[in-house]
């Protein structure tokens, strides 16, 4: 029997036995609406058209809760939600991991409300922690090492004149702002070095534990608000998802030169529509994946503001003795 080709997306998933399929049906990893197309078809049909002809059982959509935001016409009946089926990382193993980061880096910064929509709610922790730090880790180390190497060619000379550069800018702006009181250390070349080899080596360990505490606070202030529909698992995938893309385009955004008047607007007006761009798709990511209003989106963040400036300053004070500590060291780094 000839194989069935399945594509989401114009993209192809691969070619899979009429058993392979229905198993796949089952599972949740094909959809009505994906495409099918085997030998001595003339065209691509939808699966859910395709399947009853196949003898594959399509098994109804699962049913969610309304959350009181929903089409007034329901009534009290609850709203059917097919299961999901995004992002295209969780169908590495079919396409390919490059295809699949791409794919999902896409849908996540330009279809951020078909994408979260469809989230796949379930499917466990590593795949998408594995998304964000294979994405966030490769470039912040790329970048990091371009950044040491060009440290390491620069000389001792060439430094030096660049810490006066900065430290000319710095008085002309306080100059300009006499409220703004700050005085740059001399900092020597050595210490910067060592700074961003801790750097590259301590991100991927920062990266895992900023995405749990990242989310733990999320889902906390989610059920605080009553819009946590979904349990902790959504909100973790929702945050890699989200947080791994837009971290992603933020270490981009670092190559802009921030030099001169017209280096310095350029990066400004970047970093507005980046922020204006990542608000925007955050909300709607909650939104869809937890199936609330906007308004109980917007008062979740409010509250996420709060948790976490309290779990900053908690956590300053409690590494207060250590932070005064580094201080110290890099002072004497500093006068070497």
């Amino acid at each position: 029997m000839p194989k069935i080709y399945i594509a989401r997306n114009h993209q192809s998933l691969g070619s899979f036995f009429q058993e392979d399929v229905r198993q796949g049906i089952l599972s949740g990893r094909f959809m009505a609406g994906d495409l099918a197309w085997r030998e001595g078809m003339s065209e691509w049909r939808s699966l859910g058209e395709m399947a009853p002809q196949w003898e594959i059982e399509i098994p109804p959509p699962s049913l969610l809760p309304v959350d009181g935001e929903g089409d007034s016409s329901l009534g009290n009946f609850p709203r059917i939600q097919e299961e999901g089926s995004e992002p295209a990382w969780e169908e590495r193993g079919t396409i390919g991991y490059i295809p699949a980061i791409f794919q999902t880096l896409k849908a996540v910064l330009f279809r951020p409300t078909a994408t979260f929509s469809s989230l796949k709610h379930t499917g466990g922790l590593m795949s998408p922690l594995l998304y964000t730090i294979l994405l966030n880790t490769t470039l912040h180390t790329l970048f990091g090492l371009l950044s040491l190497a060009g440290l390491l060619l620069m000389s001792g000379q060439e430094f030096e004149s660049k810490i006066q550069l900065l430290q000319v800018q710095l008085h002309a702006f306080q100059e300009l702002s006499p409220n703004f009181i700050f005085s740059m250390p001399l900092i020597s070349k050595k210490f910067i070095e060592y700074m961003l080899l801790g750097n590259i080596f301590l991100w991927p360990v920062i990266a895992v534990a900023a995405n749990f505490l990242g989310a733990g606070i999320l889902h906390l202030s989610l059920r605080m608000v009553g819009g946590a529909n979904r349990p902790f698992e959504t909100t973790f995938r929702v945050t890699c998802y989200l947080c791994g893309s837009f971290n992603a385009v933020a270490i981009v955004l670092d190559l802009i030169p921030g030099i001169g008047a017209a280096g310095i607007l350029l990066l400004l007006m970047a970093t507005l529509v980046y922020l204006g761009w990542y608000s925007y798709a955050s909300v709607v990511a909650i939104q869809q994946a937890q199936s609330i209003g906007v308004w109980k989106v917007l008062l979740a963040s409010l509250v996420f503001s709060f948790l976490g400036l309290f779990m900053l300053v908690a956590l300053s004070i409690m590494l207060s003795p250590l932070i005064v500590s580094l201080m110290k060291l890099a002072g004497i780094s500093l006068g070497a």
